[in-house]
């Protein structure tokens, strides 16, 4: 393993997601960090998107209040038009809708409902066009969260989809409800028939281009100065969402029964 062999060389880790194809080596690349005390990044560059920023300020600032329910959604049709496509098609490399690309979304909603996760159920299915025949898994996928605080949340992750990139965001709390880039707060007073508006750029391409790296990886060197770990991605951080993406899968493979976090092996 590449990164495990970086980390005992005593090298700081910059990885790109998923970080492993099973939860076993992704908990093993976790150890070798901490074990060598070197620093860590994972490429869930979402989280420095100028969308989810403003989402988390909206959060932070108290605008929806105590969240109790929240959804993001990845739709982004992974076809022949697009070079991840070829590669993307095996069980091996691609491994299941939510590990190849929506993880995005579900790291997204962990970071918005902002408590540890209690247990999943999960459902995929594939789509009969002839386009995605060449998947050797099934290409969408829903998952239900029940979160220690008592939350629950939603992610489907959908790269069999023929329509344009959708990051799906609504999140409900008890001062408001945010939708994309629109939301309403009571702490506001403002007329709850009718959205705000929030000016930010939108996550609608899945081309890396127009993925915020820079910003994501700036942070990890300004962290690496300072002798912290790295903000929103970090490995210990990002070990959470890969442990919930895994018991997801575990769930769609059993038809949906529902799995503790807590009894991964």
């Amino acid at each position: 393993n590449q990164a495990v062999a970086a980390a005992n060389a005593k090298k700081h880790v910059i990885l790109e997601k998923p970080m492993a194809n099973s939860l076993q080596e992704v908990r093993e690349i976790a150890a070798a960090v901490k074990a060598n005390g070197v620093k860590g990044c994972v490429c869930f560059e979402c989280r420095f998107s100028g969308q989810m920023l403003s989402t988390k300020a909206v959060i932070e600032e108290g605008l929806l209040g105590s969240l109790h329910y929240g959804e993001v959604d990845y739709y982004h049709g992974i076809g022949p038009w697009y070079g991840q496509f070829r590669w993307n098609v095996g069980k091996k490399d691609g491994g299941s809708a939510l590990l190849t690309a929506g993880c995005h979304a579900l790291d997204a909603l962990l970071m918005c409902m902002g408590s540890e996760v209690e247990s999943v159920s999960s459902f995929s299915t594939k789509s009969a066009s002839d386009i995605f025949k060449p998947y050797e898994y099934n290409t969408s996928s829903v998952t239900i969260l029940n979160f220690k605080n008592g939350a629950v949340g939603k992610c489907a992750a959908i790269v069999d989809c023929l329509q344009p990139y959708y990051f799906h965001t609504h999140l409900v709390g008890s001062h408001g409800s945010l939708l994309d880039n629109k939301f309403h707060s009571s702490k506001l007073g403002t007329d709850k028939s009718k959205w705000s508006e929030l000016s930010m750029k939108m996550l609608d391409s899945g081309d890396v281009s127009d993925h915020p790296y820079e910003t994501q990886f700036q942070a990890f060197f300004d962290a690496l100065d300072a002798g912290t770990d790295m903000p929103l991605t970090s490995i210990a951080e990002s070990l959470r969402t890969f442990e919930v993406v895994f018991a997801a899968d575990k769930s769609a493979e059993q038809g949906g029964k529902p799995v503790k976090i807590a009894d991964l092996a």
